[in-house]
This record gives structure tokens, sequence and C-alpha cells, in this order.
């Protein structure tokens, strides 16, 4: 077995730093603790079982969690490997949406796991869980969604929530959730995991609070799949680091605060760029997001084509659409401060005009077939 190849997190890590511009980030802009009077520093915490117990009660009765707490992790990286290790054994199967986030599928063979992916449709799928059930294999024993999904932005249908708990129910399956964008999406907070016993949610604060420096996530599910998922965890970090874990519980009494930061400025950004696509052409039909990520579809393998032009040529990093299966597309985020965003997205509009005036003048379709995008 070929070992897992984790290229989106080396690209992000490596290449987009480098850039001018950046449209490549997935995550509310980082925000400035002590600027905003919050608390900032941590030190080393005595007591480690407190903070760590006191955080998860505090972040579980916030999401209304089953087990009334979470398991926290260290980031939302080791919250999914933690699902993955407890609950699918070496051999059998995972079912992955596509476009998907590439861990989603490349950390289940970490553990021996096979991986094969449904297609998730961008845009309304009543009958998702219809397709679902059409892939299963009998070696399948989970699902893999996503909430807020990256790279769409795009939530899960209530009905389509419904579909996979029969399915899950019926056939016996866990159903994993990433819910690390879910808490930019409007309205009330929540997990999917008090869906049913099948089901296991993961989150962070990276994501809709901009904390991403911290690396706390969450596992939410029953008392049983927490306690299956802290044996995996001793074999990663044991416990989160201690200084994160002490200033993300001082933080949990302004999370409310940081969510509404990050809305405000999602919703500067997303004004801005509705206003962007009502005046110049944009690079194929693009998702009405309700994260910090929009995905636009581009055509064959013209995404990536863009995403190495743009590099290139305009010094401007937006992720290639391979990262997620599909190289016909490109994602776009929309969490940065708004005004290193409107510089971004300016660059970004004379990128899409000169990839598009370099394409084959015989009618063919070579650079990219540039269309006014819908929500």
């Amino acid at each position: 077995m070929s070992s897992p190849t984790f290229h989106h997190l080396t690209w992000s890590k490596t290449e987009v730093p480098r850039h001018r511009h950046n449209l490549a980030d997935s995550a509310a802009a980082t925000p400035d603790l002590e600027a905003l009077g919050l608390p900032h520093q941590a030190g080393l915490a005595k007591n480690s079982d407190r903070v760590l117990a006191e955080l998860g009660h505090s972040l579980g009765l916030r999401l209304s969690a089953p087990s009334g707490r979470v398991l926290v992790t260290a980031g939302g990286s080791e919250a999914n490997a933690c699902v993955f290790g407890a609950l699918v054994r070496p051999g059998e199967e995972v079912l992955v949406e596509t476009p998907g986030y590439e861990p989603h599928y490349e950390a289940p063979r970490v553990f021996g796991i096979a991986v094969r992916r449904f297609t998730r449709p961008l845009g309304d799928a009543p009958d998702l869980a219809a397709a679902v059930e059409s892939t299963l294999s009998e070696r399948t024993r989970m699902i893999v969604v996503s909430h807020l999904h990256n790279p769409s932005g795009l939530p899960l249908a209530p009905q389509v929530v419904a579909g996979l708990e029969r399915l899950a129910s019926s056939r016996g399956l866990w159903i994993l959730c990433d819910e690390i964008f879910r808490d930019l999406a409007p309205g009330p907070l929540g997990t999917h995991a008090a869906q049913g016993p099948r089901w296991v949610a993961t989150g962070s604060l990276t994501k809709a609070y901009g904390l991403g420096g911290l690396r706390i996530g969450w596992i939410a599910a029953s008392e049983e799949v927490l306690a299956r998922a802290e044996q995996l965890q001793n074999a990663f970090s044991a416990v989160p680091a201690l200084p994160s874990a002490t200033l993300a519980l001082a933080l949990v009494p302004h999370l409310d605060r940081l969510r509404t930061r990050a809305h405000e400025i999602l919703a500067t950004n997303r004004a801005r760029w509705l206003e962007f696509l009502a005046r110049r052409p944009v690079l194929g039909p693009w998702t009405a997001s309700q994260g910090t990520t929009t995905w636009c579809q581009v055509g064959g393998d013209r995404g990536d084509a863009f995403s190495e032009f743009a590099s290139r040529r305009f010094d401007l990093a937006v992720v290639p659409g391979r990262f997620f299966g599909d190289p016909a597309g490109i994602r776009v985020g929309l969490g940065r401060d708004p005004a290193s965003f409107a510089a971004a997205l300016e660059v970004f509009g004379r990128a899409v005009m000169a990839f598009e005036a370099a394409r084959p003048p015989s009618g063919g379709r070579g650079a990219a077939e540039v269309i006014q995008g819908s929500a």
C-alpha cells in the first residue's frame, strides 16, 4: 500500500506564504485578541485534567453535544484521525464526498482503511442518501461528509441529514460530519452529533474564530465513542498543549463575540465578491457559500491551470481543485481582513481576464470558459 500524501497541507504551508496576494486561506482572519480586550496569554496549567475537563464541558454545553462534553483534541486534524482509527478497522472502508477535503480521504489510509468516493452535488441534492446507499459495499463502515462543505461552503440540507440518519440506523454505519466550518453559517449553534448514536462530529476554533494558532479541536459523540477516540489520542498528542487549552477556556465566554466578528468580515467580503461578479466575469459557475470558501467550476483541468497561471503571473494564491479531487475547479477564500481581501480580489479579476485572453481564438475553450456565476 502506498503512503498517504497530504499535498494540500504541504502546499498551504510552503507555497501560500510566498505569495503577495492570498485568496487561499479558509479561516476567518486571525483576531488581535489584545486589541479586542480579550484574554490573549496563558501559562502552563498546574492541573491539566481540570483545564481539559472544563474546556470539554464548556464546549460541549455550547454545542449541546450529546455527551454533555466534547473530547478536546490537538486541532481538527487530530479529531478526524482519532475518529477514523477508533471506529474503522484496517481493511474496512469509508465513503468520502468529492469534491472534498484531502485529509478526509488520505488520513484513513494511515490506518490501512480503504477509501472510496461519492459525488456531493454542489446544489440541492435531496436524494443524496439514496446515491450514497447505491455506492455502499459490504466493507463500508463510515460515511464522511462536511457541514459546511469544504470546498463549496454549502450546508447539508435537513432532508439530506434525515436521509443519512435513516441509512446509518438501518445499515449500522457511522457518519462522520466535519463541522469545522459550521459556526460560520447563520443561525443557532449545535452539532449533528445530536442526530443519533451513529453520528460523530468534529470541530475546531480555527475557521469560524480565527484561532488556528491554538490548535484546539474536538470530537462530539456518545460517551462510548469519545472513550474509544481518547484511546487513539494517546498515540498522537496524548493531551493538547496546555497553554492553548488554558487560553481557549478563558476565551469560551467570548466566542460569540469572535463568531460575530467573523460574520461581519464575511458580510463585507461577500458583498464585495457579489459586486465583483456583477461587473466582471468569473471562472465558471460559483457556489452560494455560507462560509469562508466558495467553489468556482472552470471545466476540464482548467482549475489547476488557472491556479498555476495566477501564481506565476500575478503572485496570487488560489487553491487548485486537484486537492479536492476535481481539477476542474478552484477554491476561493472569503475570510481575510476586508482590506487584504479587496486588494487580492482586484488582482484576481486581472488574472481572470488575462487567463481568458490567453485561450485559442478558434472557438476552442483552451484557457477557460468564463461565464457569469449565479447563486
